[in-house]
């Protein structure tokens, strides 16, 4: 079974709920992200994305608008044992886009959007690659039998 360990992204970028919406999107351009997961003590508390920074800023001056004015608790925290059809059930079902990775309470990752594409990706490219495989075996044990029965195979193992 695939676990989140297995397709999470390390590295998080994480901001600070005290930090402005400005600092937010220079961090943002700078890693080429689109969210930043907003922690307190190495925990996730909430998530900000380029709409709530855009939002934030409408009707305000971004230097003065706050993470945590803007910020959004629309994500689920998993463990590295939590399984791929699990987030995948929880994309569909409750339109979660986020995942933080937490092991022992602490973030190590996070699985996201693409990272479920990228990874579902890799598993129908491994599974039409099984699916060669087992027709080249299948073809060549079908030779095999067509030739050991055949008149020549039979010259050939049993004379």
């Amino acid at each position: 079974m695939i676990k989140a360990k297995t397709i999470m992204t390390e590295n998080v970028i994480t901001i600070n709920e005290s930090a402005t919406i400005t600092e937010a999107a220079k961090l943002m351009v700078n890693k080429h992200v689109k969210s930043l997961l907003v922690t307190k003590n190495n925990k996730p508390i909430a998530i900000v994305t380029e709409n709530s920074l855009i939002k934030g800023a409408l009707n305000k001056s971004p230097n003065k608008v706050k993470i945590k004015d803007v910020m959004s608790k629309e994500f689920l925290i998993v463990n590295t044992n939590t399984s791929y059809s699990y987030i995948i059930k929880k994309l569909r079902e409750e339109k979660i886009k986020r995942f933080p990775v937490v092991e022992n309470d602490k973030l190590i990752g996070i699985i996201t959007e693409t990272d479920i594409v990228d990874a579902t990706r890799d598993f129908t490219r491994f599974h039409q690659i099984m699916q060669e495989i087992i027709l080249v075996v299948f073809g060549l044990v079908t030779a095999f039998f067509l030739f050991f029965f055949s008149p020549l195979g039979q010259s050939v193992f049993v004379g």
